[in-house]
């Protein structure tokens, strides 16, 4: 059987067919100089997260026999599988970044052929900081800041010079080990058929041990691709929604700047939040500004508009309830839902909450975010239990004042105990504290209690202050 370059050219991309490629030259002709090239591109693939969409659908087994000569099967390696060298251009957006600029250029000055940095402001030490490179790939451009994101990153491209642009802002940084891998693993794609709409992006590990994969970092300069959006900005082509494949890679970029200290500082949840309001007017019928900005206003904005703006993109129809065959399927939906969950859970709607809980367990299975709220929904339910029964226990005790006969205790002291554990499940520690002190003094809870398994919520509540 003849391998064709067509069929070839589908399947460089594939690991299995090209593991089994190797086995097959392996055994038809020995080891040869060239299996090297082939092994070093199937360790880079391994470096994509995900590449079910890169592979032919072609049966691999076809392959399995080559009848090609030695030479064709040494010229297709060399002229299909070398991972060819081309320069990146590292964008950098500044302003007043002189807390973490230093560590973000010493991250990426080794890999990067230039490093674009536009500033749109600085007033601190930011452009000192940078001044002190002593290397003619740090160029700074000034761009006044007019509110978007998007238009400082595609001022970027065009400074660029090189065939690939990489983005990284100036509170992220290149993980050291990524480093090393990331030229080989951005020219794999070089050759790739789908190349001016691939765009690549790394797995950004925040300082709360949350990660992301799904941010596109890099392209190549002449793609076509821009930024499109005032703030949580997207890769588009031709200002068209979702026209760019994003393609997560084993690239690690670290990023603090989600802290509340740095948050707070810059003022980030109020800037983001006007922006993509903005966004909702610009673009009313795209789901993902309606997510970003009641997700980033989550905290400050109106309820009944969070609720309402998830509706609207999540029912078919609107007069009726949400169900599972009333959804919208589009790749905010989870996110929507989660986002109506929490927001049900926080104003005790309960019934609500279940209904959007038990969608997201059809839709999601056993996810952390739907764990977490079908826990949280217990524990809500738990509280309210606790809670009827405090109130329960109060309501018997102050009916049942005096002496009664009793095998425990004829004054009460044991009812008073279980008031004292309900009102320390509730929260309601300086009451409990008072409780559990006037039950020791009575000598009631040694009384009762041989093993002194108790002294736990003692000890915790002389942390207490009166």
């Amino acid at each position: 059987m003849n391998i064709t370059s067509k069929k070839l050219e589908d399947n460089w991309f594939n690991i299995h067919f090209l593991e089994t490629y190797t086995r097959s030259c392996l055994k038809t002709f020995g080891y040869f100089d060239e299996v090297l090239i082939v092994k070093k591109r199937i360790e880079t693939l391994k470096n994509i997260v995900e590449n079910d969409y890169l592979i032919a659908k072609d049966q691999v087994e076809e392959f399995l026999v080559l009848n090609s000569t030695f030479n064709d099967v040494k010229d297709h390696i060399k002229n299909n599988l070398v991972i060819e060298n081309k320069s990146i251009s590292v964008c950098i957006m500044v302003k007043n970044e002189e807390r973490c600029i230093k560590r973000c250029i010493d991250s990426i000055i080794s890999v990067a052929e230039e490093i674009i940095i536009i500033d749109t402001g600085s007033t601190d030490n930011t452009i000192s900081i940078i001044g002190k490179y002593d290397t003619s790939k740090i160029k700074v451009f000034q761009k006044e800041w007019q509110d978007d994101f998007s238009e400082i990153r595609n001022y970027a491209i065009e400074m660029a010079a090189y065939e690939w642009v990489a983005f990284i802002d100036a509170d992220e940084y290149l993980d050291e080990e990524s480093a090393l891998n990331l030229l080989p693993i951005l020219n794999i794609f070089n050759n790739h058929k789908l190349i001016d709409s691939i765009v690549l992006c790394p797995i950004i590990h925040e300082a709360n041990d949350t990660i992301h994969f799904r941010t596109g970092k890099f392209f190549r300069k002449n793609s076509g691709i821009k930024f499109f959006g005032t703030c949580h900005e997207e890769t588009r082509i031709n200002d068209v929604p979702d026209s760019t494949l994003l393609i997560p890679i084993k690239i690690a970029y670290l990023h603090d700047g989600y802290l509340a200290k740095v948050q707070n500082n810059k003022k980030k949840k109020n800037r983001n939040t006007q922006l993509l309001e903005e966004m909702v007017e610009l673009e009313p019928d795209n789901p993902r500004w309606a997510y970003m900005f009641v997700r980033d206003g989550f905290s400050t904005l109106d309820t009944e508009y969070i609720e309402k703006a998830c509706l609207h993109f999540l029912l078919v129809d609107k007069d009726s309830r949400i169900s599972v065959k009333n959804l919208q399927y589009h790749k905010f939906v989870l996110s929507l839902l989660t986002i109506l969950g929490r927001l049900y859970l926080r104003e005790c709607e309960f019934e609500k909450a279940k209904i959007v809980i038990r969608i997201l367990e059809e839709l999601s299975p056993n996810s952390h975010d739907v764990k977490f709220l079908a826990f949280m929904e217990r524990i809500s339910n738990l509280k309210i239990e606790i809670n009827s029964l405090l109130t329960e226990v109060i309501e018997y005790r102050g009916n049942h004042e005096v002496d009664e006969e009793s095998l425990i205790n004829t004054q009460g002291y044991h009812i008073d105990y279980v008031l004292s554990v309900l009102l320390f499940e509730t929260g309601n520690y300086v009451q409990a504290k008072k409780y559990f002190n006037f039950l020791q003094e009575s000598n009631f809870i040694e009384e009762i209690f041989q093993d002194p398994s108790y002294s736990t919520i003692i000890r915790m509540l002389e942390q207490v202050e009166d």
